[in-house]
């Protein structure tokens, strides 16, 4: 979970410092419980790609803000998962996340159409899923 720490530590390390102030601070936090979500779910810690993490945090989205899921991330100014992929290289630039060394910032580009999956999935797909935010809140 985001801390006030983690927030402070994402505004002064990557949006004022000039690493890159296109996303909010929430978007960072939200990728960090994001690959929490996708760890717990696979059963273990281990390497996840570019790929896994942009179509996890996608299903992440969908679960945690349902059908507003495409205006939080218009928001915080994630448009593709390119941009996922950027939050996420502004983290490993500044120590706050670790890569492998195959990993790139490519693996985010055109895994999926953010604003086309949001656009063409049905109510039932974008269901609050309740439980899930209570376990997470904890």
């Amino acid at each position: 979970m985001a801390t006030v720490e983690f927030a402070e530590q994402v505004r002064e390390n990557i949006i004022r410092s000039g690493v890159d102030d296109r996303y909010k601070i929430g978007a960072y936090g939200f990728v960090l419980r994001g690959l929490d979500f996708y760890i717990s779910k696979i059963g273990g810690k281990r390497h996840v790609s570019g790929q896994e993490l942009s179509g996890a945090l996608i299903v992440f989205a969908h679960k945690q803000f349902g059908l507003m899921a495409k205006s939080v991330f218009d928001y915080w100014g994630v448009k593709t998962t390119g941009d996922l992929g950027c939050i996420v290289y502004n983290m490993i630039k500044v120590g706050m996340m670790d890569k492998q060394p195959g990993d790139s910032l490519d693996d985010f580009f055109d895994v999926a159409d953010i604003r086309a999956v949001f656009k063409s999935a049905n109510a039932e797909c974008f269901q609050i899923d309740r439980p899930f935010i209570r376990k997470m809140k904890g």
